[in-house]
């Protein structure tokens, strides 16, 4: 073979290993590596439920179980307007399990996925209570303005909780709100409308507990009630429980 030869051969075949390679960045780039193993793209895909008020009477319960993920609630004043939910979730987990729904079935709003991030916006045209759930993941809640709303529960295993309430809604009947997490933090602003009185307790297993109440009265040093809880026809009860996590609590 001769020198001419030899160089030809040698550079066929570094043309060939640069072929060789382009494809298997293009695969990697396409197809997405993941400690290995190949899938298709991850990507993330959105899903918006949406329903008007109708012939609905009565509370409407928001039940919310999410294993992991975010959640964010809050209000707008629209009469018409049961729920609008926009849901983004693993490309993945949908294809592995299935697509998330929402459902309204005796006055209950559902909503029950691993993995997902929520955004849910309810109306002012019924009484609403909430129950959400983020096994993994943090739950942040905003009522405001011409909402209806009774009791509240918000619980985490792992993450933290950020509630506020405005002097601008309606309470009914005299509703508890809970907050419970394992590990996170909790932090709390609420301003109760005029002539409705209040309790606040709060623990932290591991962690600092602050609540500014100002005008009531310190029945320990993490319980606070009221001038008026004991004259008051409607009673807001406030119970705030971290295990390992700081609270933070604003009422008024």
């Amino acid at each position: 073979m001769t020198s001419y030869e030899r160089n030809t051969g040698m550079v066929v075949c570094i043309i060939g290993v640069l072929i060789v390679g382009a494809v298997v960045v293009g695969a990697l780039t396409y197809f997405g590596p993941t400690t290995w193993g190949w899938f298709m793209g991850d990507d993330t895909v959105y899903y918006h439920f949406e329903s008007t008020v109708g012939a609905t009477t009565g509370p409407v319960n928001l039940n919310v179980d999410v294993t992991t993920g975010s959640v964010n609630v809050d209000f707008e004043d629209n009469a018409t307007l049961l729920y609008r939910i926009d849901v983004g979730a693993s490309n993945r987990t949908v294809q592995e399990t299935s697509a998330p729904t929402v459902t309204f079935s005796s006055n209950t709003i559902t909503l029950s996925y691993s993995v997902l991030a929520a955004n849910i916006t309810l109306g002012s045209g019924v009484n609403y209570t909430l129950d959400v759930t983020s096994t993994t993941g943090s739950i942040d809640c905003d009522i405001i303005q011409g909402a209806h709303i009774g009791d509240v529960t918000l619980t985490t295993e792992t993450g933290a909780i950020d509630f506020y309430m405005g002097s601008g809604v309606v309470i009914v009947g005299s509703p508890d709100y809970s907050f419970e997490t394992t590990t996170g933090m909790v932090d709390l602003n609420v301003a109760l409308p005029s002539g409705i009185g209040g309790s606040i307790e709060a623990a932290a297993g591991t962690g600092s507990v602050e609540i500014d109440a100002p005008g009531w009265t310190q029945i320990t040093s993490n319980h606070y009630e009221s001038d008026d809880y004991d004259t008051a026809s409607q009673i807001v009860t406030v119970v705030i429980q971290s295990d390992t996590g700081s609270v933070e609590a604003h009422i008024s």
